[in-house]
């Protein structure tokens, strides 16, 4: 397995003095009222070096980034080096799946902000994998995906921070005929979490993926963005995205498929499911479908909503408080990612429900990772509540 990264050794040891505040991060492609301050969002910053920002590679320079244009330049200054990675061939079978990008920050094998540039050449297989992680600073993540000709594209996103630490991550991506990319995130934790995926399906059968799960808790905020444009005929594009909003939490998520002119016999969807699990619990969700031309299939759908007084009567009869419900859905999050990660993000996984949630989760995620990958990593005895992210109390409940 080769693992590349960012930026010099100890980079991360020279803060940089002062911040700003990146505006227009993560705005919407179709604007809607202002009132409802859910077209955009802003985002807090240490200031970036002066210069240029990286270099990317000529085939990188048209990718499509969603994060708004002060985000991308402050990612840009921000790398010294860009990560630059090209997939020239199918892996041969167990083979392990090199590593793109590790955003880790004080750990040796990873810098606090990232720029990665990934191509996949005509019939290759290619895969990356972007690990934030830490309970302080701000990291960030610029991910640029091009799939050639038959080409497939896999990615994983492990969004796991703690206390007053941040992230900003944005992911680009183009995709030539017959070619797929599939993403998969997990956002964890962190006091703000900005995610922008932009999408442009050129080819005719091209197939774009996307699968978020996430989780806010107190005073936690998710803000996220998808822009999807489908121009070749017979595409598809998928957007899934389901997560628990504890007590004080708040997210964001503005989806946008656009069925460009010409992209006949194409289909994109939409959908989300959100457990709202507190009473001041921010929830904004924005799906927009554009459509020009005729046969073409656009479909969104949204579940959002608290357990019902009925629901938590038929709960209640089976010994389970709503507190249980709420720690049973989000455990629930956590162990898909500790079983559907590779083996050091599963045991990312571990760690951060360790330090964030106590005994209980750990051991429950330990688990479940190894049902796959074998034993992950040893886990305190101790059971610790899980009150701190569902904010509930047990008075009060039946």
């Amino acid at each position: 397995m080769t693992r590349a990264t960012a930026g010099a050794p100890g980079a991360e040891a020279t803060p940089l003095e002062g911040t700003v505040a990146l505006e227009a991060v993560d705005a919407a492609s179709a604007q809607t009222w202002n009132w409802l301050a859910i077209n955009e969002t802003e985002l807090r910053v240490p200031k970036a070096p002066e210069g240029a920002g990286a270099s990317l590679p000529l085939w990188a320079k048209d990718v499509r980034l969603a994060c708004g244009a002060d985000a991308e330049k402050w990612i840009s200054r921000c790398t010294e080096a860009p990560i630059v990675i090209e997939a020239k061939g199918a892996e041969p079978t167990g083979a392990a799946k090199p590593r793109g990008a590790v955003v880790r920050p004080g750990a040796p094998d990873g810098e606090t902000v990232s720029t990665v540039a990934l191509k996949a050449e005509a019939g290759a297989e290619g895969f990356a994998v972007v690990d934030a992680v830490g309970a302080s600073g701000t990291t960030a993540s610029a991910l640029r995906l091009v799939a050639l000709e038959g080409a497939s594209l896999e990615v994983d996103v492990l969004i796991a921070r703690q206390g007053e630490a941040q992230h900003l991550q944005a992911i680009g991506a183009t995709l030539a005929e017959d070619a797929s990319i599939a993403i998969r995130i997990w956002v964890l934790g962190g006091a703000k979490t900005a995610l922008s995926v932009a999408s442009d399906l050129v080819g005719d059968r091209s197939s774009f993926s996307s699968e978020l799960r996430y989780l806010a808790g107190a005073d936690e905020s998710v803000d996220v963005t998808y822009d999807v444009r489908q121009l070749g005929r017979q595409t598809e594009a998928r957007i899934g995205a389901s997560g628990v909003l504890a007590e004080g939490a708040s997210k964001t998520l503005r989806a946008s498929i656009d069925l460009v002119r010409g992209c006949k016999g194409s289909h994109g969807s939409e959908a989300e499911t959100v457990l709202v699990a507190g009473e001041h619990v921010t929830n904004k969700t924005l799906p927009v479908i554009l459509c020009s031309e005729d046969d073409v299939q656009g479909d969104h759908g949204a579940t959002i909503g608290s357990l019902s007084p009925e629901q938590m009567g038929f709960l209640r009869s089976r010994g389970l408080s709503e507190r249980d419900v709420v720690s049973l859905a989000s455990q629930a999050i956590v162990d898909d990612a500790a079983s559907r990660l590779d083996a050091d993000l599963s045991t990312d996984v571990v760690g951060w429900a360790r330090d964030v949630w106590g005994g209980e989760a750990s051991k429950s995620a330990a688990d479940a990772a190894a049902m796959v990958h074998g034993t992950i990593c040893d886990v305190p005895s101790c059971v610790t509540s899980m009150a701190s992210l569902t904010g509930l109390s047990d008075e009060g409940e039946g």
